[in-house]
Order: C-alpha cells, then sequence, then structure tokens
C-alpha cells in the first residue's frame, strides 16, 4: 500500500477542516469559533485566537512549520451547554 503524497494529504485536511467549520458555523449554540495552534508552531501561533463565525481563517494553515503539516483545529465557543 503506498503512502498518499503530500499533496492528497493537504488536501484531505482541507476537506476535513471544511466540514467541522461549517458544522460549527451552522450550529446556532456556537456562536464564535476559537483556532487551536501547538505551540511549536511559530505559523500556527500566528492565528490561533477567537474570530467570528464569517472571520475564520482557512486551516490547514499555508507555510505550517510541523514536519508532518498543520493539525491546527477548530473548536466551537458556547453560548448553551444544554437545551
Amino acid at each position: 500500500m503506498t503512502q498518499p503524497n503530500v499533496e492528497e494529504q493537504l488536501k484531505y485536511k482541507r476537506e476535513q477542516q471544511s466540514e467541522i467549520l461549517a458544522k460549527l458555523k451552522a450550529n446556532p449554540r456556537t456562536t464564535v469559533v476559537r483556532v487551536a495552534a501547538p505551540e511549536q508552531c511559530n505559523v500556527g501561533q500566528t492565528v490561533q485566537g477567537v474570530y467570528s463565525k464569517e472571520d475564520v481563517p482557512e486551516l490547514p494553515i499555508a507555510g505550517c512549520s510541523l514536519e508532518n503539516g498543520c493539525i491546527c483545529t477548530y473548536e466551537p465557543v458556547l453560548e448553551d451547554i444544554y437545551p
């Protein structure tokens, strides 16, 4: 079995993060979205923070300094936890 090339991995990560972000945007309980980045990634640290649903940067981040690529994630900031 062959390993996926870098372009295939990047495409997969982009699709995965896009799906996650779409779900967060559609969730009325999510008031804003937090981008979480690992401490060891200088590029990720520049975008880490809390964003309105309309202003969230696209993940994975271009130019990521991690060996295996960007592992930044989207996290919801919830207004209500229970119905």
